[in-house]
């Protein structure tokens, strides 16, 4: 072999540098790996008491708890060997809404929490009948965005301090809209609070009452019922960078006109960022996850994953399902057969049917009610009490409203109520019967000054309801009683 001199160091140059890539690209040393999360935040909302022992998955087919649990086991499981901090939060509407929570006292969703080690659950309007009992047996934090007006509100935040990372956080209804541009969407009573429930409003306060925030830590905005409309909202965010907020958690409930949107990036150009969940079709779920790195003194979105809770995402928890299974025997067992139906029953008669049963209430010479709280159709066969929960599955109480012949018929001209009453009602007072929600917002009508609310005795509408038609099968065909007016 003859080997040239003429340029024979270039050569070997050469030759020295191909070999130092080639080890280079075999040992996947070219370039330092990308930075890893310092905190993870994984974020569910508006569950509605959607947590079924599996043995019942004929009352409710659609059960994604057991690969949410799988999928928090998975993230806490890879967070520990990366160092990573993780978070769980619910940002609300979770804790009642179906027939098992109304028989099991949400303890079903109480247990679900607690296995699932949650570090925080948010109250939402849709939580304001959840028993007390159940909130007690919540083995972490709770915030309520709503309060009274003179409360503290302090309520509304909470710290979790684990870790090398406290959390502060903070939780909001609906941004900052006023209950006055949209009273149907906010609660009139919560809990223990029968009047002068409000939204909190005052930021500033609830964080100074969670103490001195450390270098360090993080701070979220949980925001329930986010509505993004157009350009940014400018001067709230700027509010809230005022305040110091680091990143919103955020929940968006589409109306049901609207075709819900897959939206995996959420808002992380945002400033603050948001990090978005949506409601699946009311009976699924989602789970938002957001990666954050510490970068300096502010916080860096690192990843964003709107994540479809299935067998696709992550394996089911056992010890999810176990817990749940404890309450079938509970809610099976509440599930009586009430009614069979020839024939499938749509909302717009399932909502005459029930005014017909408000009818029957005495001394009621008129009723309202809305159609938009009647949820589902009834199809053909025997029709249980689940049934009946789905197509009205509010649990507040009933009440009466003393007015006048005049503000009736304001009050069925308004459009907020589809009115029914008896003919020749008395012309120097009528006694309207409803829900109590709606005869809070009827007493707040303008046309409504002077009114008088009482509150009928405590049972919910959803067992009213359900005891109406097991004492009257025929009320199916029977309609209004004879001599009232069901004008629509």
């Amino acid at each position: 072999m003859i080997i040239r001199r003429e340029g024979s160091p270039i050569i070997m140059m050469r030759v020295l540098c191909v070999s130092m890539l080639a080890v280079l690209a075999v040992s996947g040393c070219s370039k330092p790996p990308a930075p890893g999360p310092d905190v993870i935040i994984l974020h569910s909302g508006r569950m509605r008491g959607n947590v079924y022992p599996l043995s019942l998955q004929a009352l409710a087919p659609l059960q994604h708890y057991p690969y949410l649990a799988g999928y928090i086991r998975k993230v806490r499981d890879e967070a520990a060997a990366s160092g990573a901090q993780v978070f769980v939060v619910d940002l609300g509407d979770s804790l009642g809404g179906s027939f098992a929570a109304h028989v099991t006292g949400s303890q079903n969703m109480t247990s679900f929490f607690n296995q699932a080690g949650y570090d925080a659950v948010f109250l939402s309007n849709l939580d304001a009948t959840v028993p007390e009992a159940a909130l007690r047996e919540l083995k972490c934090k709770i915030l309520n965005p709503f309060g009274r007006a003179g409360d503290s509100n302090s309520g509304a935040g909470a710290v979790v301090a684990k870790g090398r990372t406290p959390l502060f956080m903070m939780s909001n209804f609906y941004g900052d809209e006023s209950p006055g541009d949209h009273p149907e969407r906010f609660p009139t009573r919560f809990g223990a609070w029968e009047s002068g429930v409000l939204p909190v409003r005052d930021y500033a306060g609830v964080l100074r009452g969670l103490g001195e925030r450390p270098e360090g830590s993080l701070t979220v905005f949980g925001w329930m019922k986010f509505e993004p409309a157009g350009p940014p909202p400018a001067e709230f965010l700027a509010q809230l960078r005022g305040l110091g907020i680091d990143a919103v958690l955020a929940h968006r409930i589409y109306a049901k006109d609207e075709r819900e949107a897959w939206q995996p990036n959420g808002f992380v150009d945002w400033s603050p960022p948001v990090s978005l969940n949506i409601l699946r079709n009311n009976g699924g779920f989602a789970l938002a996850r957001l990666d954050l790195a510490r970068e300096g003194n502010r916080w860096k979105v690192l990843r964003h994953e709107l994540l479809p809770m299935t067998a696709n995402v992550a394996s089911a928890d056992p010890a999810a399902v176990a817990e749940a299974e404890k309450f079938s025997k509970e809610i099976a067992a509440a599930d009586i057969p009430v009614l069979a139906l020839e024939s499938s029953v749509d909302a717009g008669k399932i909502l005459k049917i029930y005014m017909s049963a408000l009818a029957t209430i005495p001394g009621t010479g008129a009723v309202a009610y809305s159609a938009e709280s009647i949820r589902s159709d009834w199809p053909p066969g025997l029709l249980h009490a689940s049934g009946i929960f789905h197509s009205l599955p509010w649990t507040s109480g009933l009440a009466q409203i003393r007015m006048t012949p005049v503000q009736l018929a304001a009050l069925a001209g308004s459009g907020l109520v589809r009115v029914a009453a008896k003919v020749g009602a008395g012309s120097d007072g009528i006694t309207l019967t409803t829900s109590r929600y709606f005869a809070d917002l009827i007493a707040r009508e303008p046309a409504m000054e002077g009114v008088v609310v009482s509150d009928l005795p405590q049972t919910s509408e959803f067992d009213f309801f359900l005891e109406f038609l097991r004492s009257h099968p025929g009320a199916i065909a029977a309609g209004f009683p004879a001599g009232w007016d069901d004008a629509p």
